[in-house]
């Protein structure tokens, strides 16, 4: 069907309706959601030279906004800090949490369409929005409403640039729900789609979830969309709780005499004159939020892992108490610092009422490892460990609040290192009649802090690390050096975990 005849707006708005097609702006782009093969080239064409007309008009009359608010309730405090670094970067994408599903079957999209709708009824932070207002930010739940699933012919050699793209489009945080999906169909030159292959994409800011969400989510997804191709009810029984529940949880929580005791009595524990450790850099520090940030990626070999495994188990410590005690030693000879302070993921789910909900329940527990003294790995170990526990027993308190406790020294410190290990299986979604299909990140421009370093295991008993580092502070080769340091480091102290701890000129480690 070729496009209208006329260009008039309204006439291409009500051929853009017989289609189907729905228009939304998002991130101040036109975005559109359209049944397979609603739109020919004549028609984007027009589409095209008068996108600044129907942009107009989309936020003349409201962008679509006509969203219903059910519920308003206070964010917690790491949806608020959230928030406000989306605000202040330059790189809002650096918190979106995307990732990528390869879809390889006999496809029902209208069947995915109306799972995600019940999957948005069912996970209400998936449809929630931000309220700035003068008494703080909020979080507006609103009613639900059909999912857009924009359905997009690709390339195939132009696929992840196009994925990525996508997923970098920053949210309209205060307007609408911070959840968007998309289908893209990979093409190979005159030969058109190819049958049984889309490539499924979803994109979620992180102050509406975390990775502990994303199985519960796709599992969630599954189980709508098997309901919607056979016709039969969706058997999930009711969540007993929401994340506004926990968000309220947490204030009172924060508020309780015992947890402002544990706070005062953690800080009372650590050496006198504790301040943050700074790492040497290769330019000056300028702020964070202006930083495109860099990606390196590195396998420790199944050996290495193995050895790891095998010193945790005759210590009694786990695999991140070692991998971190290596990785601690290696900052306090970067840095010369008497305590090293990492922050780690944890999932903060210790209530079985969230297991399954959707949120961003996650934190950044603060780690603060005194290295005075210390004179073997095995002790080394033993501390990481004994820090590592602790910081645990208070992973409820938000990241934010810790640092205030900390005080002055610590406010807006320069300095943020994270270590993480990731021990839970990738997240995978099962369609109906489709292939099973494994979820993969979708790695985005920024960095949140000056050095991230993420383990994640794998199949063949390697580890997969992923570091992210601030690029507009340190070189690649900079990392990159630091890496191979770490890793030879780590073999020596596996070898001799009872003998003096090397120093960087030591031969093997420098």
């Amino acid at each position: 069907m070729t496009a209208p005849e006329s260009t008039d707006l309204d006439d291409l708005l009500r051929e853009l309706r017989r289609r189907d097609v729905r228009l939304a702006v998002r991130g101040g782009q036109l975005d559109y959601d359209a049944p397979a093969d609603a739109l020919d080239a004549d028609l984007i064409a027009t589409m095209r030279r008068l996108k600044p007309a129907l942009l107009d008009r989309l936020r003349a009359d409201g962008g679509g906004d006509d969203w219903s608010v059910l519920v308003t309730a206070p964010t917690s405090i790491g949806q608020a800090r959230q928030y406000q670094i989306t605000r202040e970067t330059s790189f809002p994408q650096v918190l979106t949490v995307a990732f990528r599903l390869t879809l390889r079957g006999p496809l029902d999209v209208t069947a995915l369409r109306r799972a995600l709708a019940d999957l948005t009824v069912r996970h209400a932070a998936l449809r929630t929005r931000f309220a700035d207002r003068d008494d703080g930010v909020w979080q507006q739940v609103l009613a639900p409403r059909p999912v857009p699933l924009p359905v997009r012919t690709v390339p195939v050699d132009e696929l992840d640039r196009a994925v990525d793209e996508w997923a970098s489009l920053p949210f309209a945080l205060e307007r609408e729900p911070a959840f968007r999906a998309v289908l893209f169909q990979p093409t190979d030159g005159s030969a058109g789609p190819p049958v049984g292959w889309h490539e499924f994409a979803l994109a979620i800011h992180h102050g509406f979830v975390d990775g502990w969400s994303a199985q519960p989510m796709l599992d969630d997804l599954a189980e709508f969309y098997r309901a919607a191709v056979t016709g039969r009810p969706a058997d999930l029984p009711p969540l007993p709780a929401e994340f506004v529940d926990f968000c309220r949880w947490e204030a009172e929580y924060l508020a309780r005499p015992e947890t402002r005791r544990m706070l005062r009595e953690w800080v009372d524990g650590l050496p006198a004159g504790t301040v943050p450790m700074r790492l040497p850099t290769d330019r000056p520090r300028v702020p964070v939020a202006t930083d495109p940030g860099g990606v390196l990626h590195h396998t420790f070999p199944p050996d290495l892992v193995a050895a790891v495994t095998a010193y945790g188990v005759r210590r009694g410590a786990t695999p991140y108490a070692v991998f971190a005690a290596a990785f601690v030693w290696l900052l306090h000879d970067l840095t010369g610092a008497p305590t090293v302070n990492l922050a780690a993921s944890v999932a903060n789910r210790t209530d079985p009422r969230y297991d399954r909900v959707v949120g961003v329940f996650a934190q950044a527990a603060l780690l603060l490892v005194p290295v005075v003294g210390v004179t073997s790995f095995d002790e080394l170990v033993r501390r990481t460990a004994g820090v590592t526990w602790q910081a645990l027993a208070r992973q409820a308190v938000p990241s934010v609040v810790q640092i205030a406790a900390l005080g002055e020294a610590f406010t807006n410190f320069p300095c943020r290192v994270y270590f993480d290990l990731l021990d839970m299986a990738d997240p995978v979604l099962h369609l109906t009649g489709l292939e099973p299909a494994p979820a993969r990140d979708v790695v985005l421009a920024g960095s949140r802090g000056d050095l991230t370093w993420q383990l994640r295991p794998l199949p063949d008993g390697g580890m997969a690390l992923l570091i992210e580092y601030a690029a507009n502070l340190f070189d690649a080769g900079t990392v990159a050096g630091w890496l191979d340091r770490y890793q030879r480091l780590l073999r020596r102290l596996l070898a001799a975990p009872d003998a003096p701890l090397p120093r960087a000129g030591d031969a093997g480690v420098a």
